[in-house]
């Protein structure tokens, strides 16, 4: 069975018997992280994982030990209650083992949830669980979120829109942020607007959204984590005037190095500190954040994170000082920090 990314939430609250075996796959990580999430809840209930309910099986040893496998699905759980089997980044190298396992899975076998990356429609991974009367497969391609998909999450959170100009512009946001960092913001309008039953405006948007909604301002942490001068000198140059709430700035850097400070404390373990970090970091920012993370100390990150705090006080204590010439100069005493 072949299932569209907006029919999948109605699609779980009617959830057929017969479905045992689940794909999600595509380009937006973060989108196929939070269904899978979503379905293990679904499926397995809040403390599937606490209970060993839900077994992670390494996608490297399957390929060693080809009926590793089949031998966890006909293995009951120790608790009792029902099982779940995830196998994450699988690909058409997997088919003969995902095939198999198919063609002996009985009513009472656990659930079995599969992720992967781009699948084109040639797929034979995607073409095999599309035709299985017991699968399911879901794919997320599509970067920016519906204006259906917003109004729901709206209705749920009890924040009133009367304008469609409100959700054209938070789709025009959705394209500029990662899938769950825009549920974070969504999140925020909703706290903003738990005490107001007046309606939802453009205003409120720009006031909540703040820095986060100008992608410029998060260009710029990025290149403050980089150490990148020149582009931080051409922002203030160009975009200096336009900055319209400097201290969401700094606590948007001092987040990001507060997990740097992390990585360097626990390098043994990069991948596990990264999983405790939400939202979660995956795919190409992950990779440049480690890649970052080297050029820096753990007492270089430390010392940043004291130039921030200082500019966040300072901001605080005068509405008369200059906030152009105070990031500036302390964004740059950050770049130039010592490695050693």
């Amino acid at each position: 069975m072949k299932l569209h990314e907006s029919n999948l939430i109605q699609f779980l609250r009617n959830l057929p018997e017969s479905k045992k075996v689940f794909l999600l796959h595509g380009t937006v990580e973060s989108k196929v992280l939070f269904h899978r999430k979503i379905l293990e809840t679904k499926l397995l209930g809040k403390q599937a994982r606490k209970e060993m309910r839900l077994i992670t099986l390494d996608r490297a040893l399957l390929i060693k030990e080809k009926t590793l496998l089949l031998d966890e699905v006909k293995t009951r759980s120790f608790f009792g209650g029902q099982k779940g089997i995830l196998l994450e980044n699988i690909s058409d190298k997997e088919v003969p083992i995902i095939l198999e396992t198919l063609n002996t899975l009985e009513e009472e076998d656990p659930f079995l949830i599969l992720t992967a990356g781009f699948l084109n429609q040639s797929s034979k991974l995607r073409k095999l669980i599309e035709s299985n009367i017991s699968s399911c497969a879901i794919g997320f391609y599509q970067t920016e979120m519906s204006s259906a998909e917003i109004s729901s999450i709206l209705e749920k959170w009890q924040v009133k829109v009367t304008e469609n100009s409100v959700i054209d512009a938070l789709r025009d946001f959705s394209k500029i942020y990662d899938f769950l960092e825009f549920r974070q913001e969504l999140k925020k309008l909703a706290i903003f607007k738990s005490f107001d039953d007046t309606p939802l405006s453009l205003n409120e948007l720009e006031n909540v959204f703040s820095s986060e909604s100008n992608p410029d301002e998060k260009k710029l942490v990025d290149f403050l984590i980089q150490k990148s001068t020149s582009p931080i000198i051409d922002y203030f140059q160009n975009h200096g005037s336009t900055i319209k709430n400097p201290i969401s700035i700094i606590l948007r850097a001092n987040s990001q190095f507060k997990v740097l400070h992390k990585i360097l404390c626990h390098e043994e373990d990069i991948t596990g500190i990264l999983k405790t970090i939400w939202p979660p970091i995956i795919g190409k920012n992950k990779e440049r954040l480690i890649n970052t993370s080297r050029s820096w100390t753990i007492s270089s990150v430390e010392q940043a994170i004291k130039v921030l705090k200082k500019m966040d006080l300072t901001l605080k204590k005068s509405s008369k000082i200059s906030t152009k010439a105070l990031l500036i100069s302390g964004f740059l005493e950050i770049c130039l920090l010592p490695i050693e």
